[in-house]
């Protein structure tokens, strides 16, 4: 009885090993090997967003008319203090209502209303205008067409008149003060003078026209 007990305790055991607990280990093994063996998981990369390049309010820009009135106020009835020129660069401050602000604000007498410099947008280029050279020659000519001689010696004057501008000694509104050369009384040949940047002797600037040479005084 007792060997037969001890081969029923032996079969259980057997038993339960094969249909209860192998499994259970086979199956945990099973699961530790797929961990094991499962996939490390791939991180996907995110792609950066682009960063959004700030944009450039633009400020400087060129006269594109032969003359612009330059106003106190963003009015066309506003009173014109100036003139600028065909090409001349300016620097808009402020944009108002289609008007550009080329100057600080300021005021004349203590009391009064700030004003500044405005002039018209649709009168200002982006970049620089085409001037070709009849065109640089009809704006010279409306500056000093009420020269001495003008005609006579319209070559000559022209080209002083360019050189000047372009060399920054004379200014349009010089040449306009005195409509153009005038022609000297003092020399026998035929010397005409302007003045630029004031009206002292020092500011006197003499053009002998048959060398066409530029002197002082």
């Amino acid at each position: 009885m007792v060997v037969l007990l001890l081969v029923g305790i032996a079969l259980a055991g057997g038993g339960y090993y094969m249909f209860y607990l192998k499994p259970e280990q086979d199956a945990a093994a099973k699961l530790a090997q797929q961990e094991v063996d499962k996939p490390e998981p791939v991180v996907k990369e995110e792609t950066p967003k682009p960063v959004p390049i700030p944009v450039v309010e633009k400020t400087d820009y060129y006269v594109s008319p032969e003359k612009l009135g330059v106003r106190e106020h963003p009015d066309k009835s506003a009173f014109i203090d100036s003139v600028l020129y065909r090409g001349d660069k300016v620097h808009v401050l402020e944009k108002r209502d289609g008007w550009g602000r080329i100057s600080p604000y300021y005021v004349y007498q203590e009391g009064e209303p700030e004003v500044a410099e405005w002039v018209p947008m649709s009168a200002l280029l982006e970049v620089p205008p085409t001037i070709t050279q009849a065109e640089r020659i009809k704006t010279i000519s409306s500056y000093i067409e009420g020269s001495d001689d003008f005609k006579q010696h319209f070559d000559i004057l022209i080209k002083t008149t360019d050189d000047l501008l372009k060399e920054g000694i004379c200014l349009p509104p010089d040449f306009e003060e005195l409509k153009g050369w005038v022609k000297s009384i003092k020399y026998s040949q035929d010397v005409y003078f302007v003045y630029c940047g004031g009206i002292k002797q020092a500011n006197k600037i003499y053009l002998n026209v048959q060398t066409g040479k530029i002197f002082y005084k």
